[in-house]
């Protein structure tokens, strides 16, 4: 297995039990981060088959995942009012 993918599959994990912990202790802002995490991780390697580097692509996937997370606190923040 190549080592690229095993990182993959380890940030995979890693974003995924941010995730379950945000669930299981039912914080919400933990559950975006996990989610935003995940989104940008999927969004780097939907762009894998338009090419350009791994760097632009994380760029790109991480900016569009924080954006989500950064939304989705907002939203918390304003129903928490």
């Amino acid at each position: 297995m190549n080592v690229y993918t095993v990182v993959q599959m380890l940030e995979v994990l890693l974003f995924s039990l941010v995730l379950i912990t945000g669930l299981v202790l039912h914080s919400p802002s933990l559950v975006l981060l996990g989610a935003g995490l995940l989104a940008g991780k999927a969004l780097l390697n939907i762009l894998a088959v338009e090419g350009g580097t791994v760097l632009r692509r994380s760029v790109v996937g991480y900016a569009a995942g924080g954006l989500l997370a950064l939304a989705g606190e907002l939203v918390i923040r304003l129903v928490r009012v």
